[in-house]
């Protein structure tokens, strides 16, 4: 005789299927993390807390930074320059992927954030050098439309955030 079928009045199904999700998922670096949660987010909330974590860390620093409205063409106005911030957390491959970034928007400068398990990190780049090809290349978001892209950024292309203070005062205070 064959063995017995499974008798599913035996199993929990929740269970088994978190045990096949586990089985087919690979290793997370966020496992842990005290910056975990910032993966469970939706997008619009990740950059919401990009912005805020930028305003706050800076204001701290005796930086200058108001916010645009949520309709605004600016996200942040920095030591008197308008920036535009992208907010991304670091995949399993060792890169940011920096959505949404348009050239047609009112800014200065392209902060980039990126939250890892462990650190946050930054870049940033003027507008003129991100349109020339200087922070790399942008790609287009979707087929057929020119105007939003995507930028991918290696771990090793970032700083420390304890350098962006120096690198505002450094770059971008207005004149």
């Amino acid at each position: 005789m064959g063995t017995s079928p499974i008798n599913p009045a035996n199993i929990d199904p929740i269970d088994l299927m978190v045990e096949v999700i586990e089985e087919h998922s690979p290793e997370s670096i966020w496992r842990g993390s005290r910056l975990e949660g910032y993966r469970q987010l939706g997008n619009t909330n990740r950059g919401q807390i990009g912005e805020s974590f930028i305003q706050r860390y800076l204001s701290s620093a005796n930086i200058s930074v108001s916010n645009g409205s949520r309709t605004s063409p600016t996200d942040l106005v920095i030591a008197g320059q308008p920036f535009e911030v992208k907010t991304a957390s670091l995949g399993a491959n060792g890169t940011f992927q920096f959505n949404h970034v348009r050239l047609d928007r009112t800014y200065n400068y392209l902060l980039c954030l990126g939250i890892c398990p462990d650190k946050i990190v930054f870049n940033a780049w003027r507008k003129g050098v991100l349109s020339e090809g200087g922070a790399g290349s942008l790609v287009r978001m979707a087929e057929g439309q020119s105007t939003t892209h995507k930028l991918t950024k290696r771990l090793a292309e970032m700083k420390p955030i304890e350098e962006l203070v120096d690198w505002i005062i450094e770059e971008a205070q207005e004149p």
